[in-house]
């Protein structure tokens, strides 16, 4: 729900003026939390927009932010496409942060649009130039869908071949290497975690965080004292728990840590 007090309060009128002066854009939705009477905004959420354009239309605000411009300065972005539509995240001064969906207009009535969730409450139609779009609107939550074996097969064989290299980068005294690639072991080990979340949950959306926050304390590191041992020590923990986690998330899975203890313990005494 949106707050009365929050920047989102003044962005939100002017962001739909803005697209409604252009005659090549045929509506602007209001999605996410600001469209769930339900949920309580605070000054951390996001605005996430939708927003149905002119086919030829979408490439000019997707491909240059200068639009942006009088909603503050730029503090960073990212660009997503799917086959329907494109999305661009903004972060702009005073953490005011957006997610628009440019949908162009041949996508709005397409079966596939419906199947993918494109068109899903709740979401506010602010105004619409095109007749009938409740009508496409989908009340029914979008299903979960499980990541598939042959892309866990691929992280896991990922994972203990980046293990291997930064060992070796760690003994060839090549720490800028070593410690990247111990960083991302750690990260690899996260993403398997917030696979198991996913199923747990049956849902890969959580806005409230708090579960599994307890396996982070295990990878701090204090490159103060030894930082090629702590690399090490590092890559260890990483090695261990995830090969514990990969047990529980993919069927068939053969431990692998055993044929990896061995050559750490043989790096750390070098």
């Amino acid at each position: 729900m949106l707050d009365s007090q929050g920047w989102q309060r003044d962005t939100l009128p002017q962001l739909s003026q803005l697209f409604e002066n252009d005659s090549e854009a045929k509506a602007f939705l209001l999605t996410g939390s600001l469209a769930n009477p339900e949920i309580e905004v605070d000054c951390w959420s996001d605005m996430d927009v939708t927003v149905i354009l002119a086919d030829e239309a979408v490439a000019r605000y997707t491909q240059s932010l200068a639009w942006l411009h009088p909603f503050g300065r730029l503090i960073g972005a990212e660009r997503h496409e799917s086959q329907l539509a494109k999305t661009v995240r903004v972060c702009l001064e005073g953490f005011k942060r957006f997610d628009f969906v440019f949908v162009p207009e041949s996508a709005v009535g397409d079966s596939l649009a419906q199947a993918s969730g494109l068109f899903r409450r709740p979401c506010l139609i602010l105004w619409s130039r095109l007749p009938n779009l409740e009508a496409q609107f989908v009340s029914s939550p979008l299903s979960y869908q499980d990541i598939s074996e042959p892309e866990l097969e691929r992280i896991i064989n990922q994972f203990w071949f980046k293990a291997a290299v930064a060992i070796a980068k760690v003994v060839r005294n090549d720490l800028l290497i070593g410690f990247h690639l111990a960083l991302d072991l750690s990260r690899d080990y996260l993403l398997l975690q917030m696979i198991r979340r996913d199923r747990e949950k049956l849902t890969h959306i959580h806005r409230i965080g708090g579960w599994g926050n307890e396996v982070v304390h295990g990878f701090a590191c204090n490159m103060l004292e030894n930082a090629p041992l702590e690399i090490l020590n590092l890559i260890a923990h990483s090695c261990e728990t995830f090969d514990e986690l990969a047990l529980e998330v993919l069927p068939n899975y053969v431990a692998r840590s055993q044929l990896m203890r061995p050559i750490i313990e043989m790096a750390r005494k070098l």
